[in-house]
């Protein structure tokens, strides 16, 4: 399930919806571990069960896919011009990791023309 949160950047908060930790089964949960990246969290029970890493596994895997499908189809469209070496920001990740998206079908040049387009790389 998918919820929207309208953050007020103006106030130090931000209060995860009820409904979500009903839905989620940690609304009785009184420690949670929030796990941050670049432009990202998830929110687990600190010490969570078997069946919640296994169900926390199996809904990043289909929001993986979903955004690896997101990825490859925008990258493909960026309109590149020359193909020179690929953008500063996509040499922070191992030569593995980068063959795995292309593998997946994203486009490494297109992918950086994106990411120059938002500021996110030179």
């Amino acid at each position: 399930m998918k919820f929207t949160i309208c953050h007020d950047t103006n106030k130090k908060t931000l209060a995860v919806p009820r409904a979500a930790l009903q839905l989620s089964g940690l609304e009785d949960a009184e420690r949670l571990t929030l796990h941050v990246g670049h432009g990202c969290v998830a929110l687990t029970r600190q010490e969570p069960t078997a069946r919640e890493r296994l169900e926390t596994i199996r809904l990043l895997h289909n929001l993986n896919i979903g955004m690896l499908v997101c990825l490859a189809l925008d990258s493909r469209a960026a309109e590149t011009g020359p193909r020179k070496r690929v953008p500063r920001a996509l040499r922070a990740y191992d030569a593995e990791f980068l063959d795995m998206l292309e593998h997946c079908g994203v486009d490494l040049y297109g992918l950086g023309a994106l990411m120059i387009r938002e500021g996110d790389a030179k």
